[in-house]
This record gives C-alpha cells, sequence and structure tokens, in this order.
C-alpha cells in the first residue's frame, strides 16, 4: 500500500512534467490523477483585459487536494487560483476575474492587467483521452469549450483560439519538431539551445562522440555511418529540418529527401557560395527546382554568425518567427 502510494506521488511530482510538452502537460496531470481517484478540474485563461504574461488559451490544471500543474501567470497567482477553484470542482463551469477589476483583490497581477480564468470543472476521462492521443499522433485539433451548459468536447475546428459564437475554441497544433543533423560544435551547440528551448528534438550524426556528448539529452540520435545512410525522416508539416556539415558529400541525400517532404522549414550552414554550389549539386541530382528553392542558405536571422551559440540563436529564432507566421495564417 504504502509502495502504491509513493507511486502515485511520483506520478503527479512536477518532475514528471518537466520533459512534456506544455500545453499537454496539464491534460496528463488530470488524466493521472482521475485514475488514481482525485477529481480535478482544467482551468483555462479565456479572456485578457490590458497586459497578461501568459497567451490567451493558456492551461492550468487543479486537483480536488490543491495541487496543480501548469500556469495561467509568470507563476506568482497559480497557489491562491487554485485554492479558490478547488472547491468548485465536480460543480458546474463557471468564469472569474482575476487582477484588474476582480473581486479578489488580495489576488493581483505585477503587470496590472485581469484576466478571465475558466473553469471546466468535469473534464471527462474520454475527452482527455483523446486529446491526449492526438498529441501524441501530432495532429491539429481543438477543444470547444460550452461554459453555458458545462461541456467541452473535441472539435476539428480550425479557427484561432477564441470565443466564437459563445463556444470558447482552443486550438492545438504540434509543438516545432527539429531535426538536426550534422557533427562539430555548432551541432552539438545548437542541439543543447533547442533542447533548452523546449523543441521536440531529434537528431542524427555521423560523430560517435557528439552522440556520447548529447546523451544526456535524453532525445533521439541516429548514428549515422555513411553519407547515404537511409535513415527514417520524422518530417510533418511542423518539423524543421537543419544540416550542420562542413563536410558537404553529407548534404545531398540527405536535403534531396527533406526538400520534397512536407516541413516548413529546411535549412543548411555555409556561406552564399557555398549554397550556390549545394544548389547546383542538387540540380545535378535531378532534384525539381521548387524542392531546390526550398532549401534555405545561409541560415539564420544574424548575418555571417560563426560562433556556435550565436548561430544557434539565430538560426532557432528564424525558425520560430517562421512558425510564429504559419500558426497566425
Amino acid at each position: 500500500m504504502l509502495a502504491r502510494a509513493e507511486q502515485a506521488a511520483d506520478d503527479l511530482a512536477p518532475a514528471a512534467f518537466a520533459a512534456m510538452d506544455r500545453e499537454l502537460a496539464p491534460l496528463v496531470f488530470l488524466a493521472r490523477a482521475q485514475a488514481l481517484g482525485i477529481p480535478g478540474a482544467l482551468v483555462t485563461l479565456s479572456a485578457i483585459d490590458g497586459g497578461a504574461p501568459k497567451a490567451l488559451g493558456t492551461h492550468m490544471a487543479v486537483l480536488a487536494d490543491g495541487r496543480h500543474l501548469g500556469h495561467v501567470s509568470g507563476g506568482c497567482v497559480e497557489a491562491a487560483i487554485a485554492a479558490e477553484f478547488a472547491p468548485l470542482i465536480g460543480g458546474d463551469d463557471q468564469t472569474f476575474r482575476f487582477g484588474r477589476g476582480s473581486r479578489f483583490i488580495d489576488i493581483r497581477f505585477p503587470c496590472g492587467g485581469g484576466v478571465d480564468l475558466m473553469l471546466h470543472a468535469r473534464p471527462s476521462p474520454a475527452l482527455l483521452a483523446e486529446a491526449i492521443a492526438r498529441f501524441e499522433r501530432r495532429e491539429a485539433f481543438a477543444i470547444a469549450f460550452d461554459a453555458q451548459h458545462s461541456s467541452a468536447e473535441i472539435s476539428d475546428n480550425p479557427a484561432p483560439t477564441g470565443w466564437h459564437d459563445g463556444i470558447f475554441i482552443r486550438r492545438y497544433q504540434p509543438r516545432t519538431r527539429l531535426l538536426l543533423v550534422g557533427r562539430g560544435p555548432e551541432f552539438e551547440v545548437m542541439a543543447r539551445v533547442s533542447a533548452a528551448a523546449e523543441f521536440d528534438l531529434r537528431l542524427a550524426t555521423p560523430d560517435e562522440s557528439s552522440a556520447q556528448a548529447l546523451a544526456a539529452l535524453n532525445v533521439p540520435i541516429e548514428l549515422l555511418s555513411t553519407p547515404t545512410q537511409a535513415f527514417e525522416l520524422p518530417i510533418d508539416p511542423w518539423t524543421a529540418t537543419v544540416l550542420l556539415f562542413h563536410e558537404h558529400e553529407w548534404e545531398n541525400a540527405i536535403l534531396a529527401r527533406a526538400a520534397v517532404a512536407d516541413g516548413f522549414y529546411v535549412g543548411a550552414l555555409g556561406s552564399v557560395k557555398t549554397h550556390a554550389l549545394r544548389r547546383a549539386r542538387l540540380a545535378a541530382m535531378g532534384l525539381p527546382q521548387a524542392a531546390i528553392d526550398r532549401i534555405r542558405g545561409p541560415i539564420g536571422l544574424i548575418d555571417r554568425a560563426r560562433e556556435p551559440g550565436i548561430l544557434a540563436l539565430s538560426v532557432l529564432s528564424q525558425i520560430s518567427a517562421i512558425r510564429a507566421q504559419l500558426d497566425r495564417a
């Protein structure tokens, strides 16, 4: 009995969610709690008045025993919000204002803004299971919250997150996957920065020492033996592929596959001259011009970034900016 209780505590401990997608974690937290017989509720930031540290649609999970996961502020008021919401779990859905204009005069945001927090007081196990499954399959989807009827359901509505005809649509899209292939200091530093920035990271390298150095990141690493080795490229519409090689014979086969896949970004290390030679090689291989034109080079927002850390920030910023444009489209 004691061992079971300890395991239950471990399953709900914050450390168990540290590497998880921040949008997914509150849903998994609630599902695990339900499996242990602990009721919980899903809190959603449903309106913003003035400044707010989190985006519309941000979630926080609250359990009946007061435990909580996720942030709807910068971390300054979550415990107080959980204390207000925990007694309401199992009842009807409600929306409360916190911060500016709120009756909770003791809960204020340092930025001076106000937010509406919508409490979905009885999330069904089926709803949570389906949402989690869609996250795992990297599918875009939405949850439609009907607060008036205390209900929520999975939806394929592509509308942006927000209120639509009295229904709050929370749209979810997979987080950016970064397929990073290369070797050397640029590869290792960019891998570490990407992991810290919480990209869904996948690595491939011909350098065993790089693979060993990055093993602590606990992400998939493919060890390459030849430039033409066939290996899985886990590319979907939310994937960016970046090649970091100085020996350009390693690029051809990988770029030829990545450029015709449906990822939103493909780029490779090198100067303007290097990229021109790359394009000529790929054209000689018979790669369609439209695919060649998709490959970015030089990569990054900062011109001629050579220091590995600056290069990593430059490239990841470019990828993030392009992804943000796609999400707004």
